[in-house]
């Protein structure tokens, strides 16, 4: 795993062209609440890969696509509780 400095969330996604990211969120935007800056955990062009490594990690943690759009065959779903 990763552990590096705190980053801006949105230059990550733009260093790594196509990859799935593993992102421990530091700062949040308290009016949107849209994750800002975080540390890099892990990441990889399998998501099945990243989605493994994210039980190692004890709080929560942000896993996301570094592109706008998904790969051809992955959607996204959201529960609200």
């Amino acid at each position: 795993m990763l552990r590096k400095k705190s980053q801006n969330i949105e230059a990550l996604r733009k260093k790594f062209h196509r990859e799935w990211l593993l992102i421990a969120v530091d700062k949040m935007d308290p009016a949107t609440s849209i994750p800002l800056t975080g540390r890099l955990l892990f990441h990889s062009h399998h998501r099945d890969e990243v989605y493994t490594q994210s039980g190692n990690y004890r709080k929560s943690a942000l896993l996301v696509y570094s592109e706008d759009g998904f790969p051809k065959g992955y959607a996204a779903a959201f529960l609200y509780a």
